[in-house]
């Protein structure tokens, strides 16, 4: 209790100040008693003091945010939240997550962007409406309706007028499972943020969103970098019985294939394991992400022979 008011009485003084300058080291300041009061909530073991612990941080993030040239301070020394800036300054976007008692994670965050019509930036809250989405990977919405996620990587794409700002993303989800996501969010004319899109071809789903379920005890790679992958030359190879395969690189979207650790379970998200061996990704091509079943995932600046076929044995629990 005791430091649930010494925290309030913080916030009511830092909040009430009217001599605040906007220099750097003045955010500096804001950044590092934000960052405090993150490591409070995640520390503090009672679930109800957590909960209003985070409320506090989203509170004063929402004032700070609010504040005159926020939107240039760059955060580059925030650690135990996440801060991504759009490339073209269009927006920013900070997320976090609370553990809750039975291990379930919920999600928060905001979204900073300038709305031209109103000649100002403007702040969106976000908060985890994933328990209460129906169908998470086709559903499209706006901010009322976000799938949440703590993003680590931003990738623009654009498609005629309309940019596409692809977000790769983790999910603590519950106690059996954690979630890797690919989300796209852009805006309508009104700068209002749209969470989903249709950007996905040759996937194996129609989706909006790709979310990726797996076991808790794993660990998935998902990221954003300059790999090789695999195209058909259509040529017929009498050797191998198969078509022969030309190597391209570029840059993707890469990610591991996940299996099932035992057969009977491949419909068991808990029993889902990724497989280093076997990559995946998406690559961009007008504007869409394009799926690419083959990709080597090999370290970009080491030399690889031409590609050769050869049958391989799966790996399966007996």
């Amino acid at each position: 209790m005791l430091k649930r008011v010494s925290v309030i009485l913080t916030l009511v003084l830092l909040c009430g100040t009217t001599a605040f300058s906007q220099k750097k080291a003045d955010f500096r300041m804001w950044e590092d008693s934000l960052c405090h009061l993150r490591d409070q909530v995640m520390a503090e073991s009672d679930e109800t003091t957590r909960l209003a612990l985070n409320e506090d941080f989203m509170t004063l993030l929402e004032e700070v945010l609010q504040m005159p040239d926020a939107f240039k301070f760059t955060w580059d020394s925030v650690k135990n939240f996440s801060v991504l800036a759009s490339p073209d300054n269009v927006f920013k976007i900070f997320t976090w997550y609370v553990v809750k008692n039975n291990y379930d994670i919920e999600n928060f965050g905001f979204i900073q962007v300038y709305n031209d019509s109103r000649k100002k930036y403007v702040l969106y809250p976000l908060y985890d409406k994933r328990q209460n989405i129906d169908y998470p990977k086709t559903q499209v919405g706006n901010h009322n309706r976000w799938y949440g996620a703590v993003y680590y990587k931003l990738i623009p794409v654009k498609d005629k007028n309309t940019t596409y700002y692809t977000l790769l993303g983790w999910n603590g989800n519950n106690l059996f499972t954690n979630q890797k996501l690919i989300e796209i969010l852009h805006f309508n004319k009104e700068m209002t943020p749209i969470f989903g899109a249709r950007v996905f071809k040759n996937y194996t789903e129609k989706v909006a969103r790709v979310i990726f379920e797996y076991s808790k005890n794993a660990t998935m790679y998902l990221n954003y970098e300059n790999q090789e992958y695999l195209v058909s030359t259509g040529k017929y190879n009498p050797k191998t019985h198969d078509y022969d395969y030309k190597r391209m690189r570029c840059d993707m979207i890469i990610f591991e294939e996940l299996i099932p650790m035992d057969e009977s379970m491949k419909n068991v998200p808990a029993y889902l394991v990724p497989e280093s061996s076997l990559n995946q990704g998406f690559i961009v091509e007008d504007g869409k992400w394009v799926f690419q079943k083959n990709v080597r995932g090999s370290n970009p600046d080491k030399v690889r022979p031409d590609y050769q076929h050869k049958n391989r044995n799966y790996y399966s629990v007996q």
